[in-house]
């Protein structure tokens, strides 16, 4: 563009020239003040201008498709394990098709889809463990505190280490700043121990079968079946887990159901009534970690409990 300005205007001065400079006598266009060096020069400006205009315009991104670009979120990553698509079909039509209704209401679980949040399963086990026995934002508030006082860049192991002393796993003013207790303070330390000892380490937590998986979890002191069933699911995303320990989905299980067990005021009991659990899910076999999570949401939707 500013070629073409500067050829346009020294064209017009050139043309104004000729126009407007007297002639005296016969017109010698050597002697012109527009003569043969000025048109010269218009010549080969005009013919740089015509190479110019010829010349293909060079491949910029426009300003429009730069904003696109920048603003385009990149294409989302996947976490969803293989096996997903046939569990919940399997899982939808199994026992008459019982469970269909609470799955269309609710759709696939999202945890299926999610990518876990700690690197490695150390941390993962830690954040089950400080969540025992708590509700979910209690759970995840918890785990905040205790991030943000042993290891405020993420989770690590090392360095949550290097603040344990005592048989409490840490000191009072620290577990008190996290919101642990004594038993899941020492019972996160022995887990960190035990990665850095190598008696659990991330292939073998992945890799492991779930008996064995389950007998070097709770060879661990604070870690119990219902941590294990928890990573198991959410974690390694197994697609056949009956958390019977878990209080929710035995609630979940007597309202869907509509039975009453050995428990105080007919609940549920883990123990006493294990066979009587164990028979309810066995259509759902071998996507029980399904059937578990919707029991959890019939748990939780008082509009479901209110149909029944």
């Amino acid at each position: 563009h500013a070629l073409r300005a500067k050829i346009t205007k020294q064209s017009k001065s050139h043309y104004r020239a000729s126009l407007y400079t007297p002639v005296q006598g016969p017109r010698d266009v050597s002697k012109h003040p527009c003569g043969i060096t000025a048109l010269r020069s218009t010549i080969a400006l005009l013919t740089t201008a015509a190479a110019f205009m010829k010349r293909a315009p060079p491949a910029t991104p426009s300003k429009v498709a730069k904003r696109r670009a920048a603003t385009t979120p990149a294409p989302k990553k996947t976490h969803t394990p293989a096996w997903a698509a046939a569990g919940l079909a399997h899982v939808a039509k199994a026992d008459g098709g019982r469970l269909k209704a609470v799955i269309d209401e609710h759709g696939p679980p999202a945890y299926l889809e999610e990518q876990v949040a700690e690197d490695s399963a150390c941390g993962a086990l830690c954040r089950i463990v400080v969540g025992q026995q708590l509700a979910g934002a209690a759970a995840a508030s918890i785990w905040r505190r205790t991030l943000g006082e042993l290891c405020p860049r993420g989770f690590d192991r090392a360095q949550l280490l290097s603040r344990a002393e005592g048989d409490d796993g840490f000191d009072e003013a620290t577990r008190s700043s996290c919101g642990l207790s004594r038993a899941k303070a020492r019972a996160i330390v022995a887990v960190c121990q035990a990665f850095a000892a190598g008696d659990l380490s991330d292939a073998l937590l992945r890799d492991a079968p779930v008996e064995e998986l389950r007998e070097r979890l709770c060879a661990i002191k604070g870690v119990g079946p219902w941590s294990c069933d928890m990573y198991l699911i959410f974690d390694l995303k197994r697609p056949d887990v009956l958390p019977l320990g878990d209080l929710g989905v035995r609630n979940g299980a007597q309202r869907f159901f509509g039975v009453s067990g050995h428990g105080k005021n007919g609940t549920l009991d883990a123990k006493k009534d294990r066979a009587t659990l164990e028979a309810l899910f066995a259509p759902y076999a071998p996507y029980r970690s399904l059937a578990s999570y919707y029991m959890w949401r019939v748990a939780d939707t008082k509009a479901f409990n209110q149909k029944q």
